[in-house]
């Protein structure tokens, strides 16, 4: 192990955490044989016996594996015993806050609780939520808050973000949820070193922000200089993301070599003697880090950027792998889980892309002026590393990211230079700092008009399925090859090598796209509320109703933009050919403005409305009313829909309405009843219909057999037992919300499904129900596994 021995050693220990993170070890045993590996190791070394390499390979895949599994033992909480409990807590707040427009998430070390006035010892981590804050609290303050604790359930949909594996990741197993800030008082402060100066210099630095910039301008600054984006408009993050910008808004290897970059010149500048130069830009750079909370993207911009600095201090050669894997193993040091975030996964691939290809694109490039090859190598180098995962995590891919980012390079470096430069005199002098971010407001104008333009761009961003992991890996490997293929004798012209790697991309990517002729039929849990989508054997999409969350209509955000459409993405879905709206409340349409504006639709139908504003005592929520409005002024075509009417939707694959068969009085009977046919299997969507209605439909229609029933109204007790005779399923699928509070399905319901020999599904139990059939045999699958 004479070539790069640091680098060989942490890339074994990665490969141990690897591998701890798919196993549970005992302990003990495990440390045990740790101490016998080291002791035959120091042995033989001492006699330079030819093992002691192997050994040390091994002690480092041992330590790997021990390690993460310590962490997991030592991140254990007994907080979980309360779980569904109303509590009062005690402990220290242990990262900056995340304060976000209506609420503020505190990180907080609990070390004691109350249930009902005895009071216990307890130590663990506990994310806690405050709605509608009077007060922010500090990093480092003890606090009291009330509540209830809960453990986070695993999400229901399939690919859908699991809430609960991230908090574990970050060693947080509970949290509460507090809306009254009088349950939460602070009660002292523990000490709290140098990241309780750095955020202190922080929150001054804000201030100044706050001051001298307008509100949204200076929010934005905050997430370009220091990582926090609580408070960036949620459009403007949308925005980011399309354009393959968002990076911009976390701190990275960018922010950090261009704040390295000013340290050293300034120290230069001020002709600081070499010997200090390091030293003192190490003690800025890291004070810098900890100002942005010490994630991994900037320990592993911060480590490389340092070895860098060193490096040239002590007149040695830069190694960036060596530098690299020793910032891969800092990290999981601290955070072994961090291997599966996101962030950390693009981080370390694309400046790998950066330094591994960067030399090789330049050279494909070599015939371009060299200004324009050294502008565009490094975005086309950062895409095309980034997409794959990028498609894996967030099934996307930006088809303006490369030229976005070339274009707003110089702006983001001018935005930078000019809102750092203005908080640190603002410290000083405030009016003076107003003045320069004169020019950062400009700038930032600029910045938003060129992101929010690209975005709006036509086919800016394809949603795609998630690429199988295996197609990610073989397309990095491909990646690892290619300067090879370019300096060996092979006589490949290298614009073939690049179309080739472009070409992969695309095979791996589209891999997931491949059509398997069944129809689909996913009935997405949105909680209390209904969304069917269709998938047909041609490509054809269909989407029933799209959810909605109590206040949507007004808000517009709920089940549309938080479940439906990320579902809808993570199935590489980009239009829609039907939307169909059963009837207008909240949580059968609430979604549906999030949907109309996010992908094309081709086709709308709504049930038909009554005339008259009082419908048993029921109004047509005005925003319904709005809603169709928005629809006609987008030019969407809107039908709306009665019974005897239908659509071919694919080859052997019929739509037809079943009711109403014209406008009724009460809503829930109002809604669009359809049946799906696809050669000798159905389906029977039934919206909210209640028990006459459903009787009325048994006494006009002979056509109610289905395979699979949308059980009407979430499984209400007002049902007509014979129409669930009369479709006789022999699969219902029950939409309803966990401990929802209408006691939805009711007893009665599933009691007499089940003496029919109905298999029950229910989205609050069971999670998404993805129904797949060939039109002869049908078979089910579900998003929680094993309910």
């Amino acid at each position: 192990m004479t070539s790069r021995p640091l680098l060989q050693l942490c890339i074994v220990f990665t490969i141990g955490v690897l591998i701890g993170s798919f196993f549970t070890v005992p302990l003990a045993p495990m440390l045990a044989l740790m101490a016998v590996v080291l002791v035959v190791t120091a042995c033989c070394f001492f006699k330079a016996a030819d093992l002691t390499r192997w050994l040390l390979v091994l002690l480092c895949l041992l330590l790997g594996v021990f390690h993460i599994n310590m962490w997991d033992h030592w991140h254990q909480t007994n907080l979980v015993k309360y779980g569904d409990q109303m509590v009062t807590i005690t402990g220290a707040v242990v990262r900056e806050p995340d304060v976000r427009p209506d609420r503020v998430i505190y990180q907080v070390e609990v070390s004691q609780l109350q249930v009902q006035e005895q009071r216990k010892s307890a130590q663990g981590l506990l994310r806690l939520t405050v709605y509608q804050p009077q007060q922010i609290f500090r990093y480092g303050d003890i606090i009291e808050s009330q509540g209830q604790l809960q453990t986070p359930s695993s999400p229901g949909n399939p690919g859908q973000f699991d809430y609960q594996q991230y908090l574990t990741r970050h060693g947080i197993q509970v949290i509460m949820s507090v809306w009254q800030q009088e349950n939460v008082k602070r009660l002292g402060q523990v000490d709290t070193g140098i990241m309780g100066w750095a955020l202190v210099a922080k929150e001054h630095l804000l201030k100044v922000l706050a001051k001298t910039l307008p509100a949204e301008q200076a929010a934005l600054v905050q997430g370009i200089l220091f990582g926090n984006q609580g408070m960036i408009d949620e459009d403007i993050c949308a925005d980011f993301q399309t354009t393959s910008l968002y990076h911009i808004l976390s701190v990275s290897g960018f922010h950090i070599a261009l704040v390295l970059g000013a340290i050293v010149f300034l120290l230069h500048i001020l002709k600081v003697p070499l010997k200090l130069q390091a030293p003192l830009s190490t003690m800025a750079v890291i004070f810098y880090a900890a100002i942005t909370g010490f994630v991994p993207t900037v320990v592993r911009a911060v480590v490389m950027g340092l070895m860098v600095v060193w490096a040239r201090h002590f007149g040695r050669e830069r190694d960036w792998p060596t530098a690299m894997a020793l910032a891969v193993v800092i990290i999981l040091f601290d955070a072994p889980r961090a291997m599966w975030e996101a962030g950390f996964q693009l981080s370390f691939v694309v400046t790998w892309g950066i330094l591994y290809l960067t030399p090789t694109v330049e050279k494909m490039l070599s015939r371009w002026p060299r200004m324009l090859v050294v502008a565009v190598s490094v975005p086309v180098v950062a895409e095309i590393t980034a997409i794959p995962l990028v498609a894996y995590h967030f099934n996307m891919m930006s088809l303006v990211g490369v030229v976005t980012n070339i274009l707003t390079a110089p702006i983001i470096t001018g935005v930078m230079l000019f809102s750092s430069i203005s908080v640190l005199v603002g410290l000083l002098f405030a009016p003076l700092a107003a003045i320069i971010n004169v020019t950062t407001g400009v700038l930032l104008d600029l910045l938003l008009w060129l992101v929010h333009g690209m975005a709006g761009l036509p086919h800016a961003a394809l949603y795609l399925p998630s690429p199988p992991w295996w197609g990610v890996v073989l397309f990095y490997l491909l990646l690892a090859c290619l300067p090879y293929f370019s300096l060996s004798k092979i006589n490949i012209p290298q614009y073939l090598l690049g179309a080739g790697v472009i070409v992969s991309l695309v095979v791996i990517v589209l891999l997931a796209r491949i059509d398997n002729h069944y129809l689909t039929v996913h009935f997405i849990d949105v909680g209390q509320g209904d969304a069917a989508l269709i998938q047909t054997p041609g490509n054809k999409n269909m989407l029933i109703d799209t959810g909605g969350w109590t206040g949507e209509f007004v808000d517009g955000s709920g089940a549309g933009d938080m479940v439906v459409l990320p579902y809808l993405k993570r199935l590489g879905i980009n239009n829609l050919d039907v939307l169909m709206l059963s009837h207008p409340h909240e949580d059968h349409c609430g979604g549906a403005r999030t949907i109309i504006d996010n992908m094309p639709v081709g086709l709308v139908l709504t049930t038909p409305l009554a005339n008259s504003a009082d419908r048993q005592g029921e109004v047509v929520e005005e925003a319904y009313s709005h809603l169709l409005e928005y629809m006609h002024q987008s030019g969407l075509a809107v039908l709306s829909a009665k019974a005897g009417q239908g659509l071919q939707l694919d080859n052997n694959l019929t739509v037809t309405i079943l009711s109403p068969a014209a406008a009724q009085q009460n809503l829930n009977n109002g809604s669009l009843v359809v049946k799906i046919s696809y050669q000798q299997a159905s389906f029977l969507f039934t919206g909210d219909i209640e028990g006459d209605q459903q009787q009325i439909l048994v006494n006009t229609n002979n056509n109610l057999k289905a395979d699979v029933l949308k059980v009407p109204h979430h499984g209400s007790g007002n049902f007509a037992p014979e129409f669930l005779a009369a479709v006789n399923p022999k699969i219902a699928v029950i939409s309803v919300g966990e401990k929802n509070r209408f006691g939805h399905p009711a007893p009665a319901v599933l009691e007499v499904l089940t003496d029919m020999g109905t298999k029950i599904y229910r989205t609050d139990v069971h999670g998404a129900v993805i129904i797949n059939t060939d039109g002869q045999s049908i078979w089910v699958d579900t998003g929680r596994k094993g309910e």
